[in-house]
């Protein structure tokens, strides 16, 4: 009985240790910078057509909370944005809303960045300002992953916000007549690190209590 008593206590303290509030880490960013005026287009042909932006110079990367090179700015010279959104699925008064799909990438010989989006929106602010506001998954170029020590075999997700003149209103079709700034943001999906450590936590001690109660 004492035995099992203390094999009670042992998980108890397991699960009251996985499900305590642990340190929490903040996630590193990757900052890719578009300053304006920046060349480029954004884009929407209308009906089902999709969102496109072609061209949109990306001037800098620098990583926010990186184990390596934390704050250190890179310039990209003659790096470019393009993506594709999935087709048009509805408007409000003032926004086109777009579904998954299509892809996104940061090249110049070297593909920085490539993945998919996973949702897509322009808002209309005003008679010609609008924002282009983006979700994707993508993965990246290694040895930029190692110059800022963050993971190579992980997912990332990131997104992006794009301002940009053009007239139109929705769901009208619209082409940019000037791109202007905006920033992409990038990170890795962390693992559950604490769900692990339960399950580890929760058959080593099955194991023990099991090897206990055979000798007896």
């Amino acid at each position: 009985m004492k035995k099992i008593l203390i094999i009670a206590v042992g998980l108890i303290l397991v699960l009251g240790l996985s499900f305590a509030p642990a340190t929490v880490k903040a996630t590193p960013i990757l900052d890719f910078g578009i300053i304006a005026p920046t060349a480029g287009n954004i884009s929407y042909a209308g009906g089902a057509a999709p969102l496109v932006g072609a061209g949109i110079s990306v001037d800098n990367v620098v990583g926010l909370g990186t184990p390596l090179n934390n704050g250190v700015t890179v310039d990209l010279p003659g790096y470019f944005l393009n993506f594709s959104s999935g087709n048009f699925t509805g408007s409000t008064s003032n926004s086109w809303i777009f579904g998954p799909g299509g892809s996104i990438s940061i090249a110049n010989g070297v593909t920085l960045l490539s993945g998919t989006l996973t949702s897509a929106s322009v808002i209309a602010a005003g008679g010609t300002f609008k924002v282009a506001i983006t979700g994707f998954n993508d993965t990246k170029y290694e040895p930029m992953l190692n110059f800022y020590g963050l993971p190579t075999d992980v997912p990332y997700v990131g997104n992006f916000n794009l301002s940009f003149n053009a007239t139109g209103l929705p769901p009208g079709a619209f082409r940019s007549t000037e791109v202007l700034s905006g920033d992409i943001t990038n990170s890795p999906i962390p693992e559950p690190a604490t769900m692990l450590l339960l399950g580890s936590g929760l058959i080593g001690l099955a194991g023990f209590a099991r090897r206990k109660f055979r000798k007896n």
